[in-house]
């Protein structure tokens, strides 16, 4: 299920989550000179990406300076907020109209990979055409699948507790910690019960979250879904119920937010929810996201990471990827292995994208970010590096998977307003996610 990272591997990782925009397609001007390393000729070559305005304008940045070096190369770019990029993506695939150059998670790569539409980027190494040396054989062994290498790592990030400095402060809790657990996680709930006003909690509520969930399966040995992403579950319906169990009850203490609030929040721009507002003191985050959320909380109130509370013998920090792939069935999968090289290994490429999808994969591009580090990107680094010993690799999960996000918010939320007990959310969580993956 997971990969254990090592520590120069792991201090070049961490991502980032989808902000909205509409789909969209735009070509772009051709450029004056050939690289030589797979552009030129005159082709046009189609690349798609998922993100919101901001990571928009930096690969379009980086994809108008490839151009420009690289003579009759025009780069066609697609792009989408998260849900629409991978709704739209499957049918491209069917229809044999799929971009040359696409942008995955382990949670989609089996869509493709399992029926051979993903190019083996080795060989395309082996070529020529792309350089993987400055990646350490970990980051590597992240993209594979079944054994050959079908993704490279763009950027990786740990799905975290953020939370809020002052208000810990301002209620006298102690902060948390690498080797923090549940119950000490409670214990911080209700004192901040205790001190916070009517409209405050003290963290979101988890239960719709699946990367915590996970995080204490793989902590007690388990995983959401079989290591060699087969059709299979690897945890059981108890498992579900004592992850519900723990939600009910803080519900029922009142030491977190209400059913109410969470299912407003789903849905609302992430300003407007109550950890944006400070009238939450934690919440479940993607390590890279910590700039997002301390640019709208301001200086006031400063923000950090900690690990999810542990439980179970083996402490584990999740590490989740963004990772780049060549369509096997393109005519242009040696242009496309170029644009990716020049993406990740060009020291101009990777300071205009700096830890956008979070620490690259690898050595070079790390070198090449550091010095232009912001604050808060540094504490970003510094967690990555702070729970280095406990990091694993999250690897493919099986097709149909990507529907867990949407099962695991709906049987969360079932449960927080009483429409189905624990017992029955666990069993409803097995039964929902084996029907979407085709166990």
């Amino acid at each position: 299920m997971v990969q254990h990272n090592d520590r120069r591997t792991f201090l070049r990782m961490s991502g980032a989550t989808a902000l909205g925009a509409g789909l969209m397609a735009l070509s772009a001007c051709t450029g004056t000179r050939d690289s030589g390393t797979g552009g030129g000729g005159g082709a046009t070559v189609r690349v798609s990406w998922w993100g919101g305005d901001v990571r928009h304008a930096k690969f379009n940045e980086i994809y108008d300076l490839y151009e420009s070096e690289n003579a009759g190369t025009t780069i066609e770019r697609e792009y989408a907020d998260y849900d629409g990029y991978f709704e739209r993506l499957p049918t491209q695939f069917a229809g044999g109209n799929a971009p040359d150059v696409l942008h995955v998670t382990e949670r989609q790569v089996a869509d493709y990979a399992q029926h051979g539409q993903l190019a083996d980027l080795e060989a395309l190494a082996d070529e020529g055409h792309l350089d993987l040396s400055h990646f350490s054989s970990a980051s590597l062994e992240a993209g594979r699948y079944q054994g050959t290498l079908v993704m490279l790592l763009i950027g990786a990030t740990i799905p975290a507790t953020m939370y809020n400095r002052r208000m810990f402060e301002d209620a006298g809790i102690e902060l948390p910690s690498v080797d923090w657990d549940w119950s000490t996680f409670y214990e911080a709930c209700e004192g901040f019960r205790d001190a916070l006003e009517d409209n405050q909690t003290g963290t979101t509520y988890q239960a719709i979250a699946g990367p915590p969930f996970e995080t204490m399966l793989v902590q007690n040995g388990k995983s959401m879904f079989a290591p060699d992403a087969s059709a299979a579950l690897n945890f059981d319906a108890r498992d579900a119920e004592e992850w519900f169990q723990y939600w009910r009850d803080m519900l029922d203490e009142g030491l977190c937010q209400s059913a109410e609030s969470a299912s407003e929040n789903q849905n609302a721009p992430f300003e407007d929810t109550i950890f944006a507002q400070a009238n939450a003191a934690m919440h479940v985050q993607n390590s890279n996201q910590l700039v997002t959320f301390q640019t709208a909380l301001g200086e006031g109130n400063p923000l950090g990471l900690a690990p999810f509370p542990q439980i179970g013998a083996e402490p584990v920090a999740f590490v989740i990827g963004s990772y780049a792939c060549v369509n096997e069935s393109s005519s242009l999968r040696a242009e496309g292995a170029g644009i990716i090289d020049f993406f990740v290994n060009d020291p101009r490429a990777n300071e205009i994208f700096g830890l956008e999808l979070g620490t690259p994969g690898n050595s070079n591009w790390a070198e090449a970010v550091e010095g232009q580090l912001s604050e808060v990107d540094q504490r970003v680094m510094d967690f990555a590096a702070e729970v280095e010993p406990i990091s694993v690799f999250a690897t493919p999960r099986p097709p149909g998977s990507g529907q867990s996000d949407t099962i695991m918010s709906e049987v969360g939320l079932a449960v927080a307003f009483g429409d189905l007990t624990p017992a029955e959310a666990g069993a409803r969580l097995v039964d929902d996610l084996a029907a979407a993956i085709g166990a």
